[in-house]
């Protein structure tokens, strides 16, 4: 049951399976930096062997360093930005109020809600506009996801 819930991408009917949320765990690598060059700049994970839900964009949790921060997370190709004709699939949060540098840092990425499905803009402004929208989305599911563990 909880294998059909992330693969349908009913991740909060998961989790409520689970003990702990649906996670990733990995070291940050180097990728384009694209998202940097929006100003959205990612923690790229590889997800190597895990199941993948539907490709899209979650609210997710991060957890680096023994700190928490909200992030908003793209799971899929990035057809946006990547028009390779074998795309590598990246688990890629933007972690809210995060400043600093990630990268060879131990990353647990736990998602906590589908928002929507993954799909191709029109240019990278409309990207950029969609990703900041998406972050006030993320961060107001997590409030109430951190308002719920509260109790």
């Amino acid at each position: 049951r909880i294998r059909t819930a992330l693969l349908e991408g009913d991740i909060r009917g998961a989790n409520a399976m689970l003990v702990d949320p649906f996670f990733y765990k990995g070291t940050v690598v180097a990728h384009k930096q694209l998202g940097t060059k929006l100003g959205f700049p990612t923690a790229n994970l590889l997800p190597g062997g895990k199941l993948l839900p539907p490709f899209g964009v979650y609210a997710a949790e991060a957890e680096v360093e023994g700190q928490i921060f909200g992030a908003v997370a793209n799971i899929g190709v990035r057809p946006t930005v990547d028009s390779s004709s074998h795309p590598i699939v990246t688990v890629e949060p933007y972690l809210l109020d995060f400043n600093g540098n990630l990268y060879g840092k131990e990353l647990t990425l736990r998602l906590i809600s589908f928002l929507r499905g993954e799909h191709k803009f029109e240019s990278k402004e409309a990207l950029k506009a969609q990703i900041a929208h998406d972050a006030q989305t993320a961060a107001l599911h997590l409030n109430e996801y951190w308002g719920e563990q509260q109790k």
